[in-house]
């Protein structure tokens, strides 16, 4: 069985408390499509660093994925905004700075 991966921006993987998981480290949009289209247990996408221009393709990426994807978001949520990404995602952390992937990848562990 694989493991779960941790979908990070590159400037900050060395940051991510990813105990147990791999890190796939992103510059691009393409770089996050590529990494969910590999082989994981599960996935943790850390979308701060995702151009607005670049959510619906990394949506459908996700809606693609084998395996469950939980975004996390380093910001708290608006209460309004509305993200493709958060939609096909199977949760959202969110306001916990990059402290949420450790909960996330708890989560997903499950």
């Amino acid at each position: 069985m694989s493991h779960p991966i941790v979908i990070v921006p590159m400037d900050r993987m060395h940051e991510v408390p990813a105990e147990g998981a791999a890190l796939a480290p992103y510059t691009t949009a393409e770089e996050v499509v590529a990494a969910l289209r590999g082989e994981f247990s599960a996935a943790v996408l850390v979308s701060d660093a995702l151009p607005a221009a670049h959510l619906d393709e990394v949506a459908r990426a996700v809606r693609a994925a084998r395996a469950p994807v939980v975004e996390v978001q380093s910001a708290r949520w608006d209460g309004e905004s509305h993200s493709p990404v958060s939609a096909a995602c199977r949760g959202v952390i969110a306001g916990f700075g990059l402290s949420g992937v450790r909960e996330a990848l708890r989560a997903i562990s499950y």
